[in-house]
């Protein structure tokens, strides 16, 4: 077991941390557990703010530039559209998976234009009523989460487990639209910015607080249901219950046939480097270069048509501009990963038995 004070590795019958001296029993044993499941939790929470807080600058800035050239019900779709990919993809980004981002990103795209082309009927149907704006917000994020959330029970090819995903990210969206809402209007009217950054910075917060409190929910139902497996301390191997086919220790999906691999090895049997903070440092580069590539995937295409109405040499020059930018940040936080990663000694896996 691990100690919840110092995280020294210790054999199960030790009664007392070797090297900080903690007490070890059931007790701290639990308290472990709950430590790395808040973490677990915890990085997911602000994966989805740090995505929240760039989708929402990108799309009220797009907004702007693209004035009336964009009706208010495609303004609301368009919106949907971005801020769904982003909060789709941050799954995805934190586990550093293309197959993930990109499940998460169709569906972040599907709830985030139905729950934009919803706003407007609801902001009409509220109309006269006092605090419509956060309701209409609410839904049209209870739509978009309930598509993210549904996202990871659909990779894990389980149908249930896609329900409760989509409950919890309906519940999740919703909470994180109407505190997000009523945080920028209030920001609004109690400090009255002026200054253009920081007018971004209040639209990002309230992004980014929708994006944190949406996968505070969904990042709670993966780990203690979607994600939960049976932990074997004795394992050697996953042998999937599907095919029959050794997989290595670290694996989760089954390499033969794909289906979720239900055992999960103890801790201390997979850390594949002592360096646990400069290890957490790189990843956060990855996801921040992960999340700069979807930012230019995002934006060139809608900076192109905002631009293409008014002038085509400038389409383009804007364009050529915006995919140099985002391939510079998506390199430059790559090229401080796997500089800090050449500094770690990383330990070899043990490799599973035949």
């Amino acid at each position: 077991m691990f100690c919840p004070s110092c995280e020294n590795s210790m054999d199960e019958d030790a009664k007392y941390c070797g090297k900080c001296g903690m007490f070890l029993n059931k007790t701290s044993a639990a308290l472990e557990h709950l430590l790395s499941d808040f973490a677990w939790i915890w990085r997911r929470s602000w994966a989805g703010f740090a995505a929240g807080f760039i989708g929402w600058i990108i799309v009220f800035i797009i907004s702007r530039m693209a004035g009336k050239d964009l009706s208010p019900m495609m303004n609301n779709v368009f919106g949907g559209i971005v801020c769904g990919v982003f909060l789709g993809t941050a799954g995805g980004i934190i586990e550093d998976s293309a197959y993930k981002a990109v499940w998460g990103a169709v569906m972040g795209t599907i709830g985030g234009a139905l729950g934009g082309l919803l706003n407007l009927p609801i902001t009409d149907l509220l109309a006269g009523i006092r605090f419509a704006y956060p309701l209409s917000i609410l839904t049209t994020w209870a739509f978009g989460g309930m598509f993210i959330g549904a996202t990871s029970g659909l990779i894990e090819k389980d149908t249930k487990k896609m329900f409760f995903g989509a409950m919890f990210g309906l519940v999740g969206g919703a909470l994180g639209g109407l505190l997000g809402s009523i945080y920028y209007g209030s920001l609004l009217l109690e400090f009255k910015p002026e200054s253009w950054l920081i007018n971004r910075l209040v639209e990002g917060s309230s992004g980014g607080l929708v994006g944190a409190i949406l996968w505070f929910f969904i990042g709670t139902i993966e780990k203690f249901y979607i994600f939960r497996r049976t932990q074997d301390p004795k394992i050697d191997s996953k042998v999937c219950s599907f095919c029959g086919k050794h997989n290595l220790l670290w694996f989760w999906y089954c390499i033969a046939c794909g289906k979720p691999l239900q055992i999960a090895a103890p801790r201390e049997k997979i850390i594949i480097t002592p360096y646990r903070g400069m290890e957490r440092t790189v990843n956060a580069f990855r996801f921040l270069s992960w999340l700069f590539g979807v930012t230019g995937f995002v934006t060139v295409p809608a900076i192109f048509l905002v631009f293409l109405s008014h002038d085509f040499f400038l389409a383009c020059t804007c364009t050529v501009f915006t995919v140099l930018a985002s391939y510079l940040m998506v390199m430059g936080f790559r090229f401080l990963a796997d500089l800090l990663s050449s500094l770690m000694k990383i330990t070899s896996y043990t490799e599973p038995k035949a």
